[in-house]
């Protein structure tokens, strides 16, 4: 039933997508197009792609960023100490949000494959884990790595630091535009609490690091 639902996903998307490349590269996408249904109507001739509320998953895409932003993350820092791939880790996803929880263990095993982990422990406190674990923050979570024997500590106190720079600066261009009284007089209030919002992201992803700094040291 999964692999019928998949299969069934990728050539929804894979049609309408011809559909609208078709303008452009018209040979292309209706020689694809052919292969995949046999129509008895050329694509030229088929309706044109409409949105529909019934296809817009909000929530869906919203746990299919943090995902990204997790896996991003974490490649990140092991690309910055040199790990190699094929070398597996225990991941400890913590965090008191419930929905990120959901999130990462409805997500679990694809999650696991892509930030190459070999288990994903989702919990909502630090208990069981190596003070020496390197951490990620990323917004409502904190991932911890321990796999310290890989770590240059030095390394990783510098990588922080960097990471502790680049968030004081989003700090500061925050701040900055929510205190400029030309911007609060002519954006839009879903602008102005968008940025707001950010802010509390980047206090809190600051907060964890500056922590983790303390720790390291």
């Amino acid at each position: 039933e999964t692999k019928a639902a998949a299969l069934w996903t990728l050539k929804h998307v894979l049609i309408t997508s011809l559909k609208l490349l078709h303008p452009f590269c018209p040979f292309i996408t209706e020689e694809i197009f052919d292969t995949l249904e046999n129509p008895e109507t050329p694509l030229m001739c088929q309706s044109w792609p409409e949105f529909s509320e019934t296809l817009n998953f909000q929530e869906d895409e919203a746990e299919i960023e943090t995902i990204k932003e997790a896996v991003r993350s974490i490649r990140n820092v092991r690309t910055n100490m040199n790990v190699a791939p094929s070398r597996k880790a225990m991941t400890y996803v913590v965090t008191e949000n419930e929905r990120v929880r959901k999130t990462f263990e409805h997500s679990k095993v694809f999650f696991a494959t892509l930030a190459y982990a070999s288990d994903v422990i989702i919990q909502s406190d630090k208990t069981g884990i190596a003070d020496d674990a390197v951490t990620v923050a990323i917004p409502d979570a904190v991932i911890h790595i321990p796999f310290a024997d890989l770590v240059d500590i030095a390394k990783e106190i510098e990588r922080l630091e960097k990471e502790k720079t680049r968030l004081e600066g989003e700090m500061k261009r925050s701040k900055g535009m929510l205190s400029n009284e030309k911007f609060l007089a002519k954006a839009p209030e879903s602008k102005v609490n968008e940025e707001k919002e950010k802010m509390a992201r980047y206090q809190q992803m600051l907060d964890d690091v500056t922590k983790r700094l303390a720790e390291m040291k």
